[in-house]
């Protein structure tokens, strides 16, 4: 295979993943519709990440590249600049550094607790499954759960329960290995309908 030719299939590979990779964010972004499973979306990244370079590489001698490449250092520069905010979510979005606890609750749901902020607590997610793809349905944090004991957080629980469902609500139990937290949400409406400590 010529060289001409290699370089076609990796611009080919390169601008399919900038469309999956730019498909993906649009779609969580704008319905939380993401790929399945929390480390698909990580690999998708890094994957199109780490083409960049082999595009940069394999283009060098064309001004487009030489931008890439600038454009890459650029924005990881700018995102340092202040406090690093932006440097540190992206970071614990695209590696498992901000995934705390990822977990099949049965065949249609999962739960995650996450934190993609160096400012902000971890959260509690419940992704409902479909195929390939799944949707983030409940999202709660400390605050929503917070009732009579303070020192029950989301960021110390060390399991995530399944209880069960109805046409309307989903409870789950944060297991903490003593006293536990059992949530029941509302689906339609992702709100906390009920909390009780045991």
């Amino acid at each position: 295979m010529n060289q001409n030719k290699k370089s076609t299939i990796v611009l080919r590979v390169y601008l399919i993943l900038t469309l999956l990779l730019a498909t993906d964010c649009l779609l969580y972004y704008y319905k939380l519709i993401s790929l399945r499973g929390y480390y698909s979306d990580v690999v998708l990244y890094w994957l199109w990440f780490l083409t960049n370079f082999v595009v940069i590489v394999i283009f060098w001698k064309k001004i487009m590249a030489k931008l890439l490449l600038g454009g890459i250092i650029l924005a990881i520069i700018l995102s340092i600049l202040p406090l690093m905010m932006p440097f540190y979510a992206w970071i614990l979005s695209t590696t498992s550094l901000g995934l705390r606890i990822d977990k099949n609750l049965n065949e249609n749901y999962r739960a995650q607790i996450v934190s993609y902020s160096a400012m902000a607590p971890p959260w509690l997610e419940v992704i409902e499954k479909h195929g390939l793809f799944e949707k983030r349905i409940l999202k709660s944090t400390d605050y929503q759960l917070m009732n009579d004991d303070l020192n029950i957080k989301i960021r110390t629980a060390k399991d995530i329960i399944f209880n069960h469902e109805t046409d309307s609500t989903l409870t789950l139990t944060l297991f903490y290995g003593g006293p536990n937290k059992t949530i029941t949400f509302n689906k339609n409406t992702g709100e906390v309908s009920s909390i009780k400590n045991n």
